[in-house]
Order: structure tokens, then sequence, then C-alpha cells
């Protein structure tokens, strides 16, 4: 039988015949006295050439299989982690988180999925759903608003002072819940303790321009009936003499036109029953722009009539200073683009 491939050198005798069907080799005709070492020699060759081919193949199949693994495994590993970070909520409080009643207390944090953050407190004598820190006597399940800022983080401080329904406050620890108000379920937590002192006053706002409204916020021991306020200069000269009724519970406030010239003035409350008496520093200072008008700053409230629209949940709004990590499809792309190099590398022309 004659199995030599073409171009095969062959004796000067013989015609050229058909080959096998699965070596698809052309072969010409050998001489059938031909030795038998000739025949295994030619076989041998035609058998390495088809190992060489299928050997190709099957590299050429693994890098495909082998890039397509990679590929996989990374966007995994790469998506996972993206797909868990979808924002979250954090919040903390300056101080060491003991506090008098009365006392203006500061918490921030992060807020990445949303652009308004959402703050309530629960604790003894309040709905369990919590209430807004600025009305303990609000819905249920209520609370106050924070805008949050283009790098995701929020503030907010509690003039505790100035809160309705303050005769509620106890000393005991209090929980202070936060959430993102378009995606309730990213909530954060923390505890801080609240102290009922037994005579304190607040003045707020301050410092002020001369002629602003001062409203004075303070506790008395429980029996006083009223306390006397009076507003003295530098020298102790009193300017101004007040007095205010103090609730069955010794909590008292008094607001009045500081009508005094730039300066650093004390109010004193103090009642003839009472120990000791309590002095604040008020500050006047020059208005910065004559035409303005006197405003309260943010975040206070100098009146115990609260609006139901400060304390209620906003409408839920879309976010637009969500902070997210990079885009998986920028990666994603990368990848892609790396698979295909390889490919085209592996499937180029071999010389």
């Amino acid at each position: 039988m004659n199995c030599f491939p073409k171009n095969m050198p062959l004796n000067d005798a013989g015609t050229s015949i058909s080959d096998p069907a699965e070596a698809g080799f052309q072969l010409l005709p050998l001489n059938l006295f031909a030795t038998g070492t000739a025949i295994t020699k030619i076989f041998i060759f035609n058998n390495e050439m088809l190992f060489n081919e299928r050997l190709e193949m099957d590299i050429l199949r693994l890098n495909k299989w082998y890039c397509s693994f990679v590929m996989l495994i990374s966007v995994i590993l790469i998506i996972q982690p993206v797909l868990a970070d979808e924002g979250k909520v954090t919040i903390s409080y300056r101080g060491a988180g003991g506090y008098y009643v009365g006392d203006s207390i500061t918490f921030d944090g992060k807020d990445t999925s949303g652009n308004t953050t959402f703050i309530k407190i629960t604790g003894p004598g309040l709905p369990p759903n919590g209430v807004p820190l600025y009305d303990l006597n609000g819905i249920p399940g209520s609370g106050n608003t924070v805008p949050v800022t283009e790098n995701g983080s929020w503030r907010f401080t509690w003039f505790s002072a100035n809160t309705a329904e303050i005769e509620k406050l106890v000393t005991a620890r209090y929980t202070i819940t936060v959430m993102d108000l378009s995606n309730p379920e990213k909530t954060a937590t923390t505890s801080i303790l609240l102290k009922k002192p037994e005579f304190y006053v607040d003045t707020l706002p301050n410092p002020i321009n001369p002629g602003d409204y001062v409203q004075l916020n303070g506790v008395a021991e429980q029996g006083v009936t009223y306390v006397n306020i009076e507003v003295t200069d530098s020298n102790g000269t009193i300017l101004h003499s007040f007095i205010s009724p103090v609730s069955g519970s010794g909590y008292f406030n008094y607001g009045f036109h500081g009508d005094m010239p730039p300066g650093r003035y004390g109010v004193r409350v103090s009642n003839p029953s009472l120990k000791n008496s309590l002095t604040s520093t008020l500050t006047i200072v020059p208005p910065v722009n004559p035409r303005l008008t006197p405003s309260v700053p943010e975040n206070v409230t100098v009146t115990s009539n609260f609006s139901s629209s400060r304390t209620q949940p906003g409408t839920p709004v879309a976010s637009s200073t969500t902070a997210l990590p990079l885009s998986p499809v920028t990666t994603i792309a990368g990848l892609l683009i790396s698979a295909v190099i390889v490919l085209a590398w592996s499937t180029g022309p071999k010389k």
C-alpha cells in the first residue's frame, strides 16, 4: 500500500493513489516492495504532523477557556464589593457622651445613600419608634431632617434647651437614630446620657446684634414659683430686671430684646429661696450690615409653637450627592479589552 505524503521523494516508478479519508493527505505512488523501514518512517512523519496540528488547536481552545475563566472570576471579585457598598449612614457625637438637659449637642456623620438625613430620639417616656429632637410631643415615628453635603456628610446641632416638652427629658440614656430619608433601611444609632440639672439657664442666641430678641431657658429647683432675671453691664450695674414664672416641673423661659450697645453683659437668674444664683454671659456685637434684619441662627427655635410640617418626614427625593465607588462598567470594559488582545495574539498567524 502506498502511504507517502504529497511532495515526498519517491522512486521513479509509481502512479498517484487516494490517501485515507481521515488523514487528509494526498499520497503519491510507492513501490509495494519498499522496505518496511521507509514506510514506518513516513507513518511517523504523518502522525507527528497530525499531533502538532491537534496540539495547536487544543492550546487555542485552552487559551479561550482560560481567558473566559479569568474574566469571570475578575468580574465576580470586583462587582461583589461594589454591589455590597450601595451606601451607608453613620452617626457620632461631639464630646464625652454625657450632657445636661439644656446643653447644645452636635451630631454628625456620613450619608452616602441620599441627600437628606432623618434624625429622631427615643428613650424613657418617649414613643418607641421615636420623635423629633425639637418636639418631644411630635407624631411618633417623625423626626428632624438634615441636608447632606456634596461629600456625603451631615451635621446637626441640637439646642436641647429649645426642645418643646423638654420636661419629658429625665436623667437617663437616650438613643439617637438616623436614617437616609430616601432609603430608610439605611440606619445608624448612638446613645447619649442626659442628666437633669437642679438649676441652669441657657441664653439663645448668643452673640446677638443690638435689638435682637433673646430667649432665656432654664431649670430651677422644684418648689420655686418664679425667678428674678437681671441684666448687668461689665461694672455690675443692673440695666434690666425681669420676673419669670416657673412651671411645676421647675422649667422657665423668658424673652426680651437686647437693646444695649455692643459689649459683654451678664444675665443673672436668682430667687430668694435658692442657695445659689446663675450668671450667663450675653455678647452684643455690631451688625455686619446695618440694612440686614436680625435673624435667628439655623436649627434654633425660640418658641414652643412647633409647626407639624417642621417635624414630619418630607417626601423622599432622589439622591444627587450619592458617593459611589468606581463604576464596575469601566473595570469590566478594561478586562474585556485585555481578553480580546490575548485571544488575538493566540489566534494570530504563526511564523
